[in-house]
Order: C-alpha cells, then structure tokens, then sequence
C-alpha cells in the first residue's frame, strides 16, 4: 500500500524536520576536517621550508616512535607540491 501524496509529503517534511542536526553537525565536521587539512598542509611547508624548526622536537621523541605515513588520499607528491607553493604565496 503506498501513502497519498499528503502522507507523503508529511514523512518527507518530518524526516528533514528531524535531520537538521544531523546535518548540521555533519556540516560543521567537514569544515573542521577542512581546516585541519590546512593546518596540516601549512605546517607540512613550514616544515620543509625551514620556517619551523622540528630539530629539537624529533630529538625529543622515543627511538621506537613510527613515522606516520600520508593518507590514502593524498599522494607524497601532493603533499610536497602544495607545501611549496603555500610556502612561497
């Protein structure tokens, strides 16, 4: 049995009324995951341009720590490429 077309239309109006938040949180998580793939990139070419000094922090970490791979999404040469020319704007 299918609802008529006013049945319809209040499901359809209740399922948005009840995902607003939903959507909203799910707004606010890719702008931050946004800004922290910029805060990464940015620190990334501070790094590789000399700006920010690493030295003394590396020294200061556990012989065992595992250096951290890129993501999947992102390739080696990406990350490089953006560094730089973050780097030089």
């Amino acid at each position: 049995m299918v609802p008529t077309d006013s049945e319809q239309q209040a499901i359809i109006a209740w399922i948005e009324a009840e995902t607003v938040i939903l959507d909203a949180a799910i707004t606010r998580a890719d702008l931050e995951i946004e800004l922290l793939r910029e805060y990464r990139t940015r620190l990334t070419a501070d790094v590789v341009t000399g700006k920010l000094d690493v030295r003394e922090a590396v020294q200061r970490l556990p012989a065992d720590t595992p250096v951290p791979l890129p993501p999947d999404d992102l390739h080696e040469d990406e990350i490089s490429d953006e560094a730089i020319d973050e780097a030089e704007a």
